[in-house]
Parts: C-alpha cells; structure tokens; sequence
C-alpha cells in the first residue's frame, strides 16, 4: 500500500511558507504537529510505504524534505 503524503495541510495548518531557505507556519500550532500521530497510526501498518508529494520536496529537495519527517516515518 502506498500512502501519497502532503506536508501542508496535513502534517501541520496549510499556511506554512519559504523565509529566506527555512520553513516557518503563520497559524496556531506548529511545523509537523500531526507527523508523531500519524507515525503512531502507521505503527500498525508496516507495508505502508510513503511517497512525498509535497512542494516541499520540490522547493527543498527530496533529502532535506524528507529529514523534516520523523525517523518512523522515513
């Protein structure tokens, strides 16, 4: 099973933007607050694998958009 997993919107609020190279939100809470919940619901789903789809990946790159992710969820 492979999970297509978007950053903003559903890691953390969908207003998260580029200041000068480095994320930073504009709404209450914070950058991957639901990244441990949703590790926590995977735990139970080994063969789920995640493909970023993500402008993360995009404006960072893979590898520094993936190190964003906890280690459960990389």
């Amino acid at each position: 099973m492979i999970l297509f997993l978007d950053f903003d919107g559903v890691l953390h609020p969908n207003d998260a933007y580029l200041v000068r190279g480095r994320p930073v939100l504009r709404a209450e809470g914070a950058l991957f607050m639901w990244a441990s919940p949703l590790a926590a619901l995977l735990d139970a789903h080994p063969q789920v694998q995640i493909v970023l789809s993500t402008s993360w990946a995009r404006e960072l790159g893979f590898s520094r958009a993936r190190r964003f992710l906890p280690d459960t969820l990389n």
